[in-house]
């Protein structure tokens, strides 16, 4: 059993706020998904983001507002919100005093079946 916490990981400043990428986890060894951690201090917002990923996103401490096609949608502490790729978003922390926390979970999709990318079409896992 292994532990991670995103109070001691190693951040960096991207996209406008603080970013722990998992690849710091040296002992995970090669995952089938990237992750990390975003954190947003209170009253921030990062910068617009876009990218090829679905990203699975676990709100892990305060709330978060994910903004995205001039729809703005609330997450509490607990709650999970599914981008789709390609999917232009920008992420706020309404806090003024708490940092907001997320674990961001992102992977390439899967080709889907009779597009030109879908290979030979015989789903294998």
């Amino acid at each position: 059993m292994r532990r991670y916490v995103s109070d001691t990981a190693e951040l960096t400043d991207e996209y406008g706020i603080q970013i722990g990428r998992w690849t710091q986890y040296r002992d995970l060894g090669p995952l089938p998904f990237d992750a990390m951690w975003c954190v947003i201090p209170p009253g921030g917002s990062s910068t617009e983001d876009v990218h090829p990923e679905v990203e699975f996103a676990v709100v892990t401490r305060g709330t978060a507002i994910y903004e995205a096609g001039g729809e703005k949608v609330e997450v509490p502490t607990g709650g999970v919100i599914l981008l789709e790729p390609e999917q232009r978003h920008v992420i706020h922390n309404p806090s003024p005093e708490q940092p907001l926390t997320i674990l961001s979970v992102y992977w390439m999709p899967r080709p889907e079946a009779g597009r030109p990318d879908a290979g030979d079409g015989a789903g294998r896992d």
